[in-house]
């Protein structure tokens, strides 16, 4: 004799409140996480950057010499009438010889490429490669395409750091009555023409 089995459907078990409640907790959980990313990007970083900036154009405005006057605003005044060309050999010596006014960067080497200029640097205990070209505006100095590569580069935005250098830089020109009616960057050499106004 023959015996037949009937299969045995099984139910599919509900799933515990348990499960349930990680799965929505998980989900929280990323939904922040997105939130803090989000509000880094768009409001931290940008705000690290800029206040990083205005602390560098305050330790350039007044660096501790005697007379007052900071290594921006004598460096400013310095600039002779006419064509003048810096060497990137100057520039790099001229930040060795003031490395303490650059903090928070700890070390940066300028090197002048065709229509631009990179610097590698440290800051932070983390490393970078800044990119940007320069030109005129208005009569103005600005940055071109600023960014930052590498882990600097996730922490600040070279762009909101340069904005307030920037701004001074221009304020000190116009102050001291001169005009830079040209500024290009040749490999190894930047090439700058002054007028007084």
């Amino acid at each position: 004799m023959t015996k037949y089995y009937r299969p045995v459907q099984r139910q599919p078990k509900p799933r515990s409140r348990r499960v349930i409640a990680c799965l929505g907790w998980t989900t929280a959980l990323i939904w922040v996480l997105v939130a803090l990313v989000a509000a880094y990007l768009f409001a931290l970083r940008p705000a690290l950057s800029r206040m990083v900036g205005e602390q560098a154009v305050q330790r350039l405005e007044v660096d501790g010499v005697l007379d007052g006057e900071g290594a921006l605003p004598t460096l400013v005044a310095a600039l002779p009438a006419g064509e003048m060309r810096i060497s990137e050999q100057e520039i790099n010596a001229y930040l060795l010889a003031r490395a303490d006014l650059l903090t928070p960067i700890e070390q940066a080497t300028v090197r002048l490429v065709s229509g631009g200029l990179e610097v590698d640097m440290r800051a932070f205990g983390l490393t970078g490669t800044a990119r940007m070209g320069v030109a005129l505006q208005n009569g103005r100095v600005i940055a071109l395409n600023p960014r930052l590569d590498g882990p600097l580069g996730r922490l600040v935005s070279l762009g909101d750091l340069l904005t307030p250098i920037e701004q001074r830089l221009n304020e000190l020109l116009e102050a001291q009555g001169r005009r830079v009616t040209d500024l290009r960057i040749e490999p190894g050499e930047l090439i700058v023409t002054i007028t007084d106004t």
